[in-house]
């Protein structure tokens, strides 16, 4: 008998594999009251509006310090761009 045949009938070679926990998923994660809708995916700059340039600036300006950012100039560059 070979070394792997001995392992092979011993069973070294083959370890139980520990199951991951599952996380519950709820179906609808605390729904929205009517009217509002969440917002899963961000929108792109072309498609957003002065107000929502102006929101998404100030969440940067606090979240990162300063509007030193690649995405803080481009918003910029839109909102110059939307003529305000």
């Amino acid at each position: 008998m070979t070394m792997a045949e001995e392992k092979k009938d011993k069973g070294e070679g083959a370890k139980p594999k520990k199951e991951a926990p599952k996380k519950e998923v709820p179906k609808e994660e605390a729904q929205a009251p009517s009217g509002e809708k969440k917002n899963k995916k961000n929108k792109k700059i072309n498609q957003m509006t002065l107000a929502e340039i102006e929101a998404k600036l100030g969440e940067i300006k606090q979240a990162q310090g300063g509007l030193a950012s690649s995405y803080a100039r481009q918003l910029m560059r839109r909102k110059r761009a939307l003529g305000s």
